[in-house]
């Protein structure tokens, strides 16, 4: 093919694919013309700071999109760590690009690379058949080690292996290879990991996930002989479960996160560099000439333009126009983003470059007809024919799919005939279509200079104009550019600019800001790096005039950035003034930024307000899709716009920044990271050092809440066990490692008994501050209980900042530290007994929650020492402290158990009661103890300086004894009484308890055919069913009270005595009707007619069935006596028939008595 067909010869660098294990071998391919960008030696210097000594990061995660070059830089970053520190800095000073420092890299050790690229199979089976071929391939190994080279052999082959089995065998390769090779250890890096994850999720088989955790946990361990993992990635872990429920996508969320997360893409500007090197020929160049004369023609014109990136210089400008010519530099600048938000950066990049599709720069060139010595141009119109051909429909279901469609609509609409019209429509909708692109803008100079390298043109004015009368293209005068016009009639401009004026009318320019600024918290990275704790500070808007020395600061952030507005010059300098005073020194977690201009800012934020007012309010717009369309487009892009200008506003560089009432150098993103990393480090100097993502938040996700919840379970359950009893790798388990035994604070003591203490002295978490005000505070609340919500905010508080979701951790590590000494209040009431519950309400309302401590000293400690042998021995076996509140339970227990009648009766003796009292009303178990018992027991308290008196002791521990005896015997001695009451109520001479019941139960037998009263019948029945003992007591007695006797108090026991007295007699006068009953004929009618007064009661028994004639006339006439006295009411006339049915009953008795 002659040189006119390949007019740019493009190295082979870029057109092959990177695989892992093949370039790593080959090395003059592999590295040969690799370039290590600032990204690539930033990436390789984080990497490296894992092998210092002391360090634990050592598990890494490469996230990038497709194409990014993650896979070349894996091979890079293999031969870098397998060489030694020469060769390090020859591979950096050979491949870094131009104008990079390439200081000499820290020592560290050499790693073995362990390769592995990503395929369909199981990751633990792929780790352990590489890491076999490794030891089977490498000389040193050859017939050597194989006990080793066999378990790893039988280990790939069982399909079950356990993820924990697989990083064993990594760590003692690492071991093996320190020991028989130069390395130092094993760097593992898994190219496409993603193939791996998505295996294990149509699977379901989470050991292929778990491995990662595993592997991870080795690295942090491998100390001496550093294990390295490095993983590759284009997406999260999670992304890779699809549809999988909550809890799996955030298993796999929690795994990731034991790995640094790196992120690898190529900034825009790295990209432009990147294609001009490509570009330009590395030996013989036949377009020198007319790559200068190109530059020389429009770099200055670009360059004037605005097109030029910040941190490029006019030279290298000058120099990337002339390598990358032929292209447009309107092209040039827009490949990065176009290829970025449509395809797979670096590698669509250089296929556009290198490939043969229609309307790509080599296919150009051909159809161009380009000569032997200059080149036509790659300009815009030909960038769009390339991507529409190369994407085609799919074009318009990717990023800004939107602005794609319409230019390609309104392409569509023109007449064929319309040249030049036609491509200065597609330079504007690609424009438009890229979005935010530094120095691009579809204004008349930009669209002449894309087209005609000039930055005005008749034709191109005239084209301009067609295109506007035609309304294929509208001005936008917020963004002094061209855009689509989108196809509505309506007046957008005019409603706009009367919304404007309206808002603009009544509210404030720092109350627009405040409402649509969407400023993000600013966090300080270093700080939080090096504590574990992400430490943020909140951007808050302020009128310049509202700074005062009451400024209060939030509460809602670890610091607070305040960014000034002031109205004029005189605002400003006033602001100045007040951001010096010596009253800001104190004010540390405070940074003021007040820059010089922010009237700019009005205009931007008045278009953002007016749209979205049109857009809420304007009826118009609700049957005009295309209307309604165009502006929410003006929206987005005018809220972009304000963005990019608060940035530059309020962003370093463009304004002053103060901190403790100084003025500080801030031009960079560092130097604002480094400024609120230094504030943090100040205002929180006695943070901890812990590393867990999980806990160490303000908020916790459920999954976090509910392992904290079960770790303070196991706190309680099993402090004294290894590993709190948690078995496994949850949630709680990593929360454990991180923050209790991480800190030391739960250790093994030289007994080999796991306890709760402060930590060691190396405190290797930097946790001792933090536990001395815990314990202080502890020691504080001997006298009163104190809030616990006072020492949240002591800890909350700087200098410690602990985050909420830790700080229930550490206090009940100090709580169980301190177990025994410690009383809980809820609401103002003692807990007798803390549990998991009420921890679980403690994390939910701290505010309702108080504690105290109980210390006990002197002659209170032979007081404890014998109610806890009595008690509760095991608390004798703590020796850090006295529990007395595992002493006092067992008898706070005994009382609260007590049936209600023993709590509340009145017929015990005035000792008792005050001991019940106490009990009953403790709210302290030291209190309870040594004062409220001891005046129950009408001694004196037995205050921490008592002298010793052995006398007093037996006396307090007699009475005590008898008192608490006779609360216990309280409801057994009730029973005996309601058993009396029964027995004189029924006449039984018995006194055993079983042969009452046997007697009472025969006599309801001789009657249980005769009565009809149903209280007699429910008599008899509880006395049949009622089981041994004296259930059938205590159940007479509820049938006759109606409630349980266990209930009772003392009314209601005078009550049961009238109550059974009177059930009783009616017992007895169905036993008289039953005896008469049997004396008479069979089925003869009986009646018991009886009246009872103050001296007693008169009966007779009468046979209803004896009548005489003058009987029925007696009836007959007594009937119609009482009918005619009919405003008597029904007592009154039985009164009559009483007083004269007495002397009757009377005169009959007297008669059955002769």
């Amino acid at each position: 093919m002659s040189s006119v067909d390949t007019p740019l010869v493009i190295p082979p660098r870029y057109t092959r694919s990177i695989h892992l294990q093949r370039d790593y071998a080959n090395e003059r391919v592999g590295v040969r013309d690799y370039q290590a960008t600032p990204l690539v030696l930033q990436t390789t210097e984080r990497i490296m700071q894992g092998l210092a000594p002391d360090s634990t990061a050592r598990a890494f995660s490469l996230i990038g999109p497709y194409g990014s070059g993650k896979s070349a830089f894996a091979v890079f970053l293999a031969h870098y760590l397998s060489s030694p520190p020469s060769v390090r800095q020859r591979l950096i000073a050979k491949h870094s690009t131009e104008g990079i420092p390439t200081s000499a890299p820290e020592p560290r050790p050499m790693l073995l690379p362990l390769l592995l690229s990503g395929n369909n199979d199981s990751l633990r089976r792929a780790v352990l058949q590489r890491l076999q071929n490794l030891f089977e391939t490498m000389a040193v190994f050859r017939n050597k080690q194989q006990r080793f080279q066999h378990v790893v052999a039988e280990a790939a082959s069982h399909p079950d292996i356990d993820p924990q089995q697989v990083a064993d065998l990594l760590a003692e390769a690492c071991v093996i290879v320190a020991d028989r090779t130069a390395f130092a250890g094993i760097v593992l890096i898994i190219d496409e990991l993603g193939q791996f994850l998505d295996y294990a999720a149509r699977h379901g088989d989470d050991r292929d996930l778990f491995v990662l955790q595993t592997l991870a946990e080795v690295s942090a361990r491998s100390a001496a002989t550093p294990c390295v993992i490095l993983t590759i990635l284009h997406q999260s872990f999670d992304r890779y479960v699809g549809a999988a429920g909550a809890t799996r996508r955030t298993e796999w969320a929690k795994v990731q996160g034991r790995f640094v997360d790196l992120l690898f893409q190529e900034p825009p500007i790295q990209m432009l560099r990147i294609v001009a090197h490509a570009l330009f020929p590395e030996t013989n160049d036949p377009f020198a000439v007319a790559r200068q004369r190109w530059a020389e023609r429009v770099s200055s014109l670009s360059e004037k333009l605005g097109l030029r990136p910040p941190d490029v210089s006019s030279d290298e400008w000058r120099m990337l126009i002339a390598h990358a010519y032929p292209l447009h530099p309107t092209v040039l600048v827009a490949l990065p983003l176009l290829f970025r938000q449509l395809a797979q950066n670096e590698r669509s990049l250089f296929a556009f470059l290198t490939s043969r599709e229609p309307w790509s720069i080599q296919d150009f060139l051909v159809a161009e007809h380009a000569s032997s010595t200059e080149l036509p141009i790659y300009r815009l119109p030909h960038l769009y024919a390339y991507i529409h051909a190369t994407l085609g429909a799919s074009l318009f279901g990717r990023a800004r799919s939107h602005r794609w469609a319409e230019l390609a609509e309104a392409r569509a609409q023109l007449p064929e005939s319309k040249g030049i019209v036609s491509d200065v429509l597609t330079t504007i909708g690609t424009l438009g279509a890229l979005g935010q692109v530094h120095g691009l803008q579809a204004n008349a100079a930009q669209v002449t200079f894309a087209l005609h390298d000039e930055i005005d043109d008749a034709a191109v004015e005239g084209a301009l104009q067609e295109l506007q009368t035609r309304k294929h293209i509208a001005f936008r005068q917020h963004r002094e550019s061209f855009v689509i016009w989108e196809g509505s009639d309506l007046d957008l401009d005019g409603m706009a600019q009367i919304a404007r004026r309206e808002v603009g009318d009544r509210v404030a320019l720092v109350k627009l800001l405040q409402l649509y600024s969407n400023s993000m918290p600013l966090v300080a990275r270093r700080h939080s790096y090096q504590t574990g704790a992400v430490r943020y500070f909140a951007v808050r808007f302020i009128d310049a005039a509202d700074l005062s020395d009451t400024l209060e600061l939030t509460q809602e952030a670890d610091g607070e950035v305040l960014y000034g507005v002031a109205s004029d010059d005189e605002a400003l300098s006033a602001a100045q003034a007040w951001a010096v005073q010596p009253e800001r020194t104190d004010e540390i977690q405070r940074v003021v930024v007040l820059p010089q201009r922010v009237r700019e800012l009005r205009d931007l934020l008045l278009d953002v307000a007016a749209l979205e007012h049109v857009l809420d309010n304007q009826q118009e717009l609700e049957g005009d899709r295309a209307a309604r369309r165009e502006l929410s487009s003006r929206l987005i892009e005018a809220r972009q716009d304000l963005a990019t200008t608060i940035a530059e506003t309020y962003g370093p560089g463009w304004n002053q920044w103060y901190w403790r009432g100084q003025a500080v150098g801030v031009r960079t993103a560092r130097q604002i990271d480094d400024l609120l990393s230094q504030a943090c480090d100040l205002a929180y100097n006695a943070t901890p050092r812990i590393w867990n993502e999980l806990i160490v938040r303000r908020q916790l996700s459920s999954a976090a809440a509910k392992a904290r919840r079960n770790l303070i379970e196991a706190m309680l359950e099993h402090a004294q066990v290894e590993l709190l009893g948690l078995t496994g790798y949850p949630p709680e388990r990593a929360i454990y490692e991180s923050v209790l035994r991480g800190s030391g604070i739960h250790r093994q003591d030289v007994e080999g008994v796991w306890h709760f203490g402060p930590p060691p002295e190396e405190d290797p978490s930097h946790v001792r501050p933090v536990w001395d005000v815990m314990q202080q505070f502890i020691d504080s609340t001997e006298g009163q209980p104190q809030p616990i919500t006072e020492l949240y905010k002591q800890l909350g508080a700087p200098p410690f900042g602990i985050k909420a979701g830790l700080m229930p951790l550490l206090v009940m590590a100090a709580y169980m530290a301190n177990i025994g000494e410690i009383t809980w209040y809820e609401h103002g009431n003692y807990v007798t007994t803390p549990d998991t519950a009420m921890f679980d309400r403690l994390q939910r309302q701290p505010g309702y929650f108080a504690l105290r401590r109980s210390r006990v000293t002197g002659t209170r400690v032979i007081i404890y020492e014998r109610l806890a042998r009595a008690l509760a021995p095991h608390a004798l076996g703590r020796p850090a402290q006295l529990a007395i509140l595992d002493a006092v339970t067992p008898l706070l227990r005994r009382i609260t158990a007590l049936p209600a009648y023993s709590r509340t009766t009145q017929r015990i003796s005035p000792c008792a009661k005050a001991i019940r009292h106490a009990i009953l009303n403790a709210r302290a178990p030291d209190e309870l103890l040594f004062e409220k018992l001891p005046l129950a027991c009408d001694l004196l308290p037995f205050a921490p300086d008592t002298a010793f008196d052995d006398q007093q002791i037996e006396v307090f521990f007699t009475e005590l004894n008898a008192g608490l005896q006779e609360l216990q015997n309280t409801y057994s001695q009730l029973v005996v009484q309601v058993q009396a009451h029964i027995r004189s109520a029924f006449g039984v001479v018995a006194s055993e308890n079983d042969a009452l019941r046997i007697e009472l139960t025969a006599r309801y037998h001789d009657i249980a055919d005769v009565t009809s009263d149903s209280q007699v019948r429910a008599l008899g029945v509880r006395l049949e069913n009622a089981e041994l003992g004296n259930a059938w007591v205590e159940s007479v007695a509820a049938l006759v009270e109606r409630k349980p006797l266990d209930t009772w108090n003392d009314a209601d026991l005078a009550s049961f005595a009238l109550h059974i007295a009177d059930l009783g007699r009616r017992f007895r006068v169905v036993e008289q009707v039953a005896v008469t009953s049997q004396a008479l004929s069979p089925g003869t009618p009986v009646l018991r007619v009886g009246i009872t007064n103050g001296h007693g009661e008169v009966s007779t028994i009468v046979r209803t069935t004896n009548h005489h004639p003058l009987m029925q006339s007696l009836h007959d006439d007594l009937h119609q006596v009482l009918a005619k006295y009919d405003t008597l009411s029904l007592e009154q006339k039985i009164a009559v028939l009483a007083e004269l049915l007495q002397p009757n009953l009377e005169e009959s008795a007297n008669g059955e008595n002769r």
